[in-house]
């Protein structure tokens, strides 16, 4: 039963006040001006809460959203095209707090000492060849493939010989390199930027003699002079912070994983566009896309934090009978689940037959290798410019 006018009056009276423009509060905002009823004056489990729940949406909602997102492929985008959007975490938020803590558990995890070989920079610091020894070393190594010629393919072997050719050739030209430029056979490229040595391991960009800011800078014809300069800046910097990490690998490391969530961030809109062009007769908007985009990376971000859980695990229990049996199976299938729901998602977003979805998803999975690629090169690109 509706109640009268009067007594809808008597309750908005009853309400409190804003303390920002005196209308009565009818909700946790103030309809007039827009001020919240909760303040920053207040116990620090409120804030604390309210924080946590703003930044990362960490209620009710999350365990409503994470099981779908592992279990139901496809569920959510569907559920978000439905109008369905309120009970579940939003696709970016979703995305941004999965890939940030999905990284954080790689990195660390990820045992890397500074007196590890995992970062080489052109080379690294190994020690000049001659190039008589490369020549050596070829041959060996030659003789040893033919001597296995009989057992391979005639294909295999080709593609082996071409690979050890290039191999020594490369090794050939880095030391002829070194060599020209007054080191001896046995002697270690310098590994310090200084003032008259701006570039000592000699990197080449986009031509046979190594870069220098003074005698051979990156010109860009179509670009100013301030560009310019700005370009070779950042290039110094790339090759100081490039050796930088090469001695202390565990901060280029960490480095890494901190800015993969960013790095990723930007290809997703580009797969959301291929996405576009794969089902353009399906007429649906770009955000449509980038929001199957972002459930999608959202669910390859928990199944890596889920494959470290279970490594973790599987570590710890490894004295226990079964346990880590059972850990090391359950990461087995999770990594064959990993393509399947990709593969169901797609089928169950887009309502195409299986033989157009198969062959869609393995054209979209060949591009987004070129996608991830990009993002890994522009990733190490931005770990070495904030090293």
């Amino acid at each position: 039963m509706m109640e009268s006018p009067e007594i809808q009056a008597e309750v908005v009276r009853a309400q409190p006040l804003c303390a920002n423009c005196d209308t009565p509060m009818l909700g946790e905002f103030c309809y007039a001006c827009g001020q919240p009823r909760k303040g920053m004056i207040r116990h620090l489990s409120g804030l604390m809460a309210d924080f946590f729940d703003s930044v990362f949406n960490l209620d009710s909602r999350t365990l409503r959203t994470l099981w779908p997102l592992l279990a139901r492929p496809g569920f959510l985008s569907n559920e978000y095209f439905a109008g369905r959007r309120t009970r579940y975490v939003t696709p970016l938020r979703l995305y941004v707090f999965l890939s940030v803590i999905a990284f954080f558990a790689v990195a660390t995890v990820s045992e890397v000492g500074d007196d590890s070989r995992v970062v080489r920079f052109d080379g690294g610091d190994e020690p000049i060849q001659a190039i008589a020894e490369i020549d050596a070393e070829e041959r060996a190594a030659m003789e040893k493939l033919e001597a296995r010629r009989s057992g391979m393919p005639a294909a295999a072997f080709e593609a082996m010989r071409e690979g050890v050719r290039a191999g020594f050739e490369e090794d050939r030209e880095r030391s002829e390199r070194w060599l020209t430029r007054g080191l001896k056979a046995g002697e270690r490229p310098p590994s310090e930027v200084t003032a008259e040595e701006p570039n000592p391991r000699g990197i080449r960009i986009g031509g046979d003699a190594p870069w220098h800011p003074q005698t051979n800078p990156v010109q860009i014809g179509w670009a100013s002079d301030a560009m310019n300069a700005w370009l070779n800046r950042k290039v110094a910097m790339l090759i100081a912070n490039g050796l930088e990490a090469e001695k202390h690998p565990a901060k280029f490391v960490t480095t890494i994983f901190g800015v993969a969530p960013q790095a990723l961030l930007m290809i997703l809109p580009l797969f959301a566009l291929l996405l576009k062009l794969f089902y353009l007769f399906k007429r649906r908007l770009f955000m449509e896309h980038l929001i199957v985009a972002l459930h999608s990376h959202s669910f390859l971000c928990l199944a890596i934090l889920l494959q470290v859980l279970l490594s973790q695990l599987s570590a710890l229990t490894a004295a226990l009978p079964l346990l880590p049996w059972l850990f090391s199976a359950l990461s087995v299938a999770l990594w064959v689940w990993i393509p399947l729901c990709l593969l169901v998602a797609q089928k169950r977003i887009y309502a195409q037959g299986w033989p157009m979805t198969l062959w869609k998803y393995f054209l979209l999975g060949n591009c987004y290798v070129f996608l991830l690629t990009f993002g890994v090169v522009l990733n190490l690109f931005l770990a070495l410019a904030t090293l």
